[in-house]
């Protein structure tokens, strides 16, 4: 059986059509998956650029070699400075792709009330 049993259908203008599409782009989704994160009260986040994710595969690839080198040199100072890169390209993967939740205290910073 399906999961989503409800539709959904809105009238919009000529240039309330083209934000949404634009939105839609930027953040290379499409309206039926942007409509249900915002309905499950999530900000959808533009796609980065295809650089970034370049940027972070070679970050990756990085951490992973010194991971090994540590490993092989039982090199605990080292280890530790791998962990935080990890920990770095986690937190910016998260600041650049994940959605941000609109909780009430979001709402009112952004909507003043």
């Amino acid at each position: 059986m399906r999961e989503r049993t409800k539709t959904f259908s809105v009238r919009l203008n000529e240039k309330e059509h083209d934000n949404l599409n634009r939105i839609i782009k930027k953040c290379g989704t499409t309206k039926s998956a942007a409509i249900r994160s915002v309905a499950n009260r999530y900000l959808p986040k533009e796609r980065p650029p295809d650089e970034y994710f370049e940027f972070i595969k070679r970050l990756t690839e990085i951490g992973n070699n010194l991971y090994q080198i540590s490993s092989e040199t039982e090199n605990d100072e080292l280890s530790e400075q791998v962990k935080k890169l990890d920990e770095l390209i986690l937190e910016i993967n998260k600041f650049y792709t994940v959605p941000e939740r609109m909780d009430a205290k979001w709402l009112q910073q952004k909507s003043g009330i």
